[in-house]
């Protein structure tokens, strides 16, 4: 791999790893959601200081070229972080639907209670 390609993937590990902290202590982001991001970042270091490895892994997978084989890792972690955030959306849909039901009820009963209270007047 190119010397110039293994600093900006040096720089870009960097980057998004010090941009994940910050979205942790500043910004309040959920430390569960921010382990991908933070492992996602110390792999394409460990990348980006031992290029041998990404050589290796990829033609011992069958990759003829080394770009091919990022390229597909790249795409893998994208459907990871796509089907966590789906997971995550259903079941944020689930949560709001339920709560959704309970002030219907809540409602429905301080409704009710209006009623009954003003009849006995």
């Amino acid at each position: 791999m190119d010397l110039r390609l293994n600093f900006v993937f040096i720089f870009a590990s960097i980057v998004t790893f010090v941009f994940v902290m910050y979205q942790i202590r500043k910004q309040g982001l959920n430390i569960g959601d921010a382990i991908v991001w933070i492992l996602w970042s110390v792999a394409l270091m460990i990348v980006s200081i031992f290029p041998g490895l990404a050589v290796r892994l990829g033609s011992l997978l069958g990759f003829i070229s080394t770009s091919n084989f990022v390229f597909s890792v790249f795409i893998f972690f994208i459907y990871i972080v796509v089907f966590w955030q789906m997971v995550e959306i259903s079941r944020l849909k689930e949560k709001q639907k339920e709560l959704i039901q309970r002030l219907s009820i809540k409602d429905y009963e301080q409704r009710e209670k209006e009623k009954g209270g003003s009849g006995h007047e």
